[in-house]
């Protein structure tokens, strides 16, 4: 009797899926996470043994997918508190470090900060490529300029410049060549 209730059941999941799915996914925001639940519930649906007979089973369909909701959150939620519990441990950071103000989010610890000595030797590295590269002829620093910074292919370019492709990809090989000579990155 409790098979034939039990396939009864399963036959109106099926029916109700549709509007189980979209129930869940209003409850997580996220329709990946309802199908997840769903997928749960018909599993759960399957291996059940039923002790009495089910009177509406559309509420009870819909309490199922309730229980499942708020056991996927509490699991969420438990590794949320193991995964900041961790960074906290394995990070060496305070507890209202790790998460992001007002969010409860966990938040990637920050980088240290650069040494300032580096810091200052790239400023300057930057500084005197920039002067360099303003110092190019014309015909060199045009094509550098496009297809380096403003992030142009060789043919956007030559079209551009009223070159051919071949001449742009010449250019700049050249361009290179003359900043790589002339500036001494190394000091």
């Amino acid at each position: 009797m409790y098979d034939k209730q039990k396939s009864d059941l399963i036959e109106t999941y099926l029916v109700l899926r549709p509007e189980l799915r979209r129930f869940l996914a209003a409850w997580f925001r996220d329709a990946s996470i309802a199908e997840d639940v769903l997928q749960e519930m018909y599993l759960k649906l399957e291996r059940t043994q039923l002790a009495a007979p089910v009177r509406n089973v559309s509420a009870f369909l819909y309490k199922i997918a309730e229980n499942l909701a708020l056991d996927w959150r509490k699991k969420g939620l438990r590794q949320h508190h193991r995964d900041t519990a961790w960074s906290e441990t394995s990070v060496g950071t305070s507890p209202g470090v790790a998460r992001a103000v007002g969010s409860g989010e966990p938040v990637e610890p920050a980088a240290e900060a650069p040494d300032p000595d580096a810091a200052f030797d790239a400023k300057r590295k930057l500084d005197s490529l920039v002067a360099k590269i303003a110092q190019l002829p014309e015909n060199l620093k045009a094509p550098l300029i496009l297809c380096t910074l403003e992030d142009m292919s060789h043919k956007q370019a030559a079209e551009v410049l009223g070159i051919s492709p071949k001449a742009v990809e010449t250019r700049i090989y050249r361009a290179r060549h003359s900043l790589s000579a002339n500036l001494n990155l190394g000091n």
